[in-house]
Order: structure tokens, then sequence, then C-alpha cells
């Protein structure tokens, strides 16, 4: 009989590890670490170790008491059986720190699956330094839509619609039938009929894994489309006779791509911080400009509307020795801080109004909308739903002929021969 088990994800946004097993044989999806700006021991500059940081994550309760999935060497004396047990396997969803970042501690001897886009977007951030915590993980590219035969297990790779490139679902084939995981997924973004897709394959599936994000914020809107976003960053163009400044996620591709094109034909240049810009030009991206290699100070204040600057939160100082004011805008596209729950947001908005510098929020949610997440969960109409990545997972009902199963974090095996 295959179990499930949840390590993380549970009662948070993010942190996602499921465990699927089956006789001896083990399927990981995701691998992720805890991402709570403002809460947890490790805050106001306070920092793991670098040398012990999966042992100080372990001892706070921040990395899963999984046996036979970490490096020796990083253990540091910690009482886990450490390597690897020759039966493990680990899939990634996607390129998110809340689903990557432990995987610099897994066994070198465990194979890390992923998408060939994000194969490609980890090469480049590797490229450029942005690497996760521990040792340098080794990533192995799978064919998305072909089976790959784990033990007793085949796992599909489909790729959904998320604010990354390469975001995927998987569908894990068991004894008992097919554990469909969605990843981080939505269906407003640019590529709904990706998530939709997925959607179909997995249909009738014995277990459902699905984020459920913005369950914690009650939204009940539809998300904005990101030809929407696009649609205001022009607007804002437009409009500001100023210097723009902006914040968005450097893993979103897609946007940054788009907003390239968008500032060009409207005259303005787009500045990133250097580390950006390195991992950008690793990607492909052309005529990239960093801010004070490429373009300094000087030069953005003797013509401000020229430009869009990427703001970093610890650049706020800079703002002092640029020409800004009530005719510049800063734009929050998902970038970081990333909301009000992040201690910088404050900080943010602060140095804003001391400047009269006005402020428009012009993204929109990587994750599926409430009503969205009931669409997908009717259209795979699985037998058991967990919710999961989420503050308040209770929120999603399910459909008639569906039962649902609120996860527990730490190992609660859930059998999934057993309900039927």
């Amino acid at each position: 009989m295959a179990e499930i088990s949840f390590w993380g994800g549970v009662g948070v946004i993010g942190s996602s590890k499921v465990l699927i097993e089956q006789g001896s044989w083990r399927v990981m999806l995701d691998f992720g670490l805890d991402f709570t700006p403002g809460a947890g021991l490790f805050r106001m500059g306070v920092q793991v170790r670098p040398e012990f940081a999966l042992h100080d994550r372990l001892y706070t309760e921040q990395a899963p008491l999984v046996p036979h999935i970490y490096r020796p060497e990083a253990l540091h004396g910690f009482p886990l059986p450490a390597g690897s047990d020759r039966h493990t396997a680990v899939f990634i969803s996607h390129a998110h720190i809340d689903h990557i970042g432990l995987t610099g501690f897994i066994d070198p001897s465990i194979p890390i699956y992923c998408s060939p886009q994000t194969y490609r977007l980890m090469e480049a951030l590797a490229e450029s330094g942005d690497v996760v915590e521990g040792y340098p993980p080794t990533f192995t590219a799978m064919e998305e839509g072909k089976p790959l035969t784990w033990g007793p297990f085949r796992v599909t790779c489909y790729p959904v619609d998320h604010d990354v490139v390469g975001a995927s679902g998987y569908a894990v084939e068991t004894e008992d039938g097919i554990v469909a995981f969605t990843g981080d997924i939505r269906l407003h973004g640019r590529h709904p009929e990706f998530s939709e897709s997925f959607a179909r394959s997995v249909k009738s599936a014995r277990a459902l894994v699905i984020e459920g994000t913005t369950l914690s914020f009650g939204f009940a809107e539809a998300q904005r489309t990101e030809a929407e976003v696009d649609a205001l960053f022009a607007k804002a163009l437009q409009q500001t006779p100023g210097l723009v400044l902006i914040s968005l996620y450097p893993r979103n591709l897609e946007r940054v791509e788009s907003f390239l094109a968008i500032a060009k034909k409207a005259g303005r240049i787009m500045v990133w911080p250097k580390t950006w810009s390195t991992f950008f030009r690793h990607w492909g991206f052309k005529d990239i400009q960093a801010f004070e290699e490429d373009i300094d100070v000087a030069a953005i204040r003797h013509n401000p509307s020229q430009f869009v600057l990427q703001m970093n939160p610890q650049w706020l100082p800079w703002l002092l020795d640029l020409e800004v004011g009530p005719g510049s805008m800063f734009l929050h596209a998902n970038g970081e801080p990333l909301g009000t729950f992040d201690p910088r947001w404050n900080v943010l908005h602060e140095w804003l109004k001391f400047l009269h510098v006005p402020f428009w929020s012009i993204g929109t949610s990587g994750h599926a909308s409430p009503e969205d997440l009931n669409r997908l969960v009717q259209w795979i109409q699985p037998d058991i739903l967990f919710p999961l990545h989420s503050m308040e997972p209770d929120r999603l009902l399910p459909p008639p002929g569906t039962v649902r199963w609120l996860p527990q974090r730490g190992g609660k095996r859930y059998a999934l021969g057993e309900y039927r």
C-alpha cells in the first residue's frame, strides 16, 4: 500500500515537502525552505551559521527530520540517519526558495529531477552566484509528459502556469492510483492552458495535493491577468514625468522580458542591480544595464525621465541623491518587500512618504484565486483532497464524491488505499 506524508507546507505558505512511499521506495515532491519574513528564530539579523546551516535548521524545526536524505557532512553530529538509501528520488516543481531551498543539503547520490526550463534557470542562477544554502545541488532535467520509472512508481512532469518559468505539476502513479501534485499553480497567468491540460491529465486521481496560498488572504475577486499588468506598466510610464522606481521578482522572467520591451517602446532604459544583470545575461537577455556599472547615479539624476530603476530594499538611501518626488512613481510588481507581512514593507512606505513618491501596486499573484482552486478540484475530481501551502487550508471545501484530509506535519502517514 502506498502512503503519503507531509514534512512542510502545513499551516504555512510555502516550504512544500511531500513524501510518497511504497515498500522501501520513496518519492519526495519539493524540498523547500520555510519563508516567513519577520517570523521565527532567524529574523532581525539573526542568521543560521553558514557551515552549520542544516544543523541549525534541524534543531529549530526549520528542516524536516527525514532519514536518509541529507549529506552526512552537513549534519555536524545531529542524530539523524544520513546518506542515500538508494531508493529515494526528489522531484522539484519550480525554482522558488520555498520549493528548492533545502536541495543544497540533499545527499549527492539522490537524484533531483525538474523540468528542462527549471534546469536551465537553476544553471543561470548558479552562474550569477544566486545559490541555495549548503552545497551546489545537481539537477537532472526530465522530459515533460513522458513518465519516468522510479522503483514501483511512474512519475510524470507536466507544465503548469505560475510566475516563474518551468513551473511543473506531477503525477505519481502508485499501486493505489495516481497522486497528483500541483506545485504552485494559477489560471490567470500567461499560460492558463498549461494548468488546464495538467488538470485533464490527472482527472480522477486517487489523491490531489493542491496549493492553497490565496485561501489565507480571503481573495474574493479574480486576479489581474499578466496582460493587464503589462498595460498598467505601460500606463505608468506614460503618465510619470520623472523617474520610475519598480520592485519586481527577477525569476519572473516572462514579466521581465515583457517589461523590457514596454520600457524600450516608451523610450526608457531599465536599470538593474548587478547580480540581477549577471543573471539576466546568463539567461540570454540582451541590452541589460546594471546600476553603478553601466548606468550611474549622475546619469539618472541628469535625465530621470529616461529610466526605470529596479529597487533593492537596501538601496533606499540612494534615493536621496536622485531626482524623486511627486513627479516620480514607485511601482510594486510582486517584488521585495513582498507585502505587509514583510518587516521591510513599512520601512519602504516611510521612505516613499518622506520623499513624496506615490506608490502604485500593479502586480498579480502567482497563485490561483479561491474560485480557481475550486475549479481545478472540480476538473480533477480526486478521491482524496489534500490542501497544502496555506495558513487556512480548511477553507477549500471538497466537491461531492471527494473526501478532504487536512495534512498534519512531521511524518503522519496517510494510507492511500484506506478510503474507498
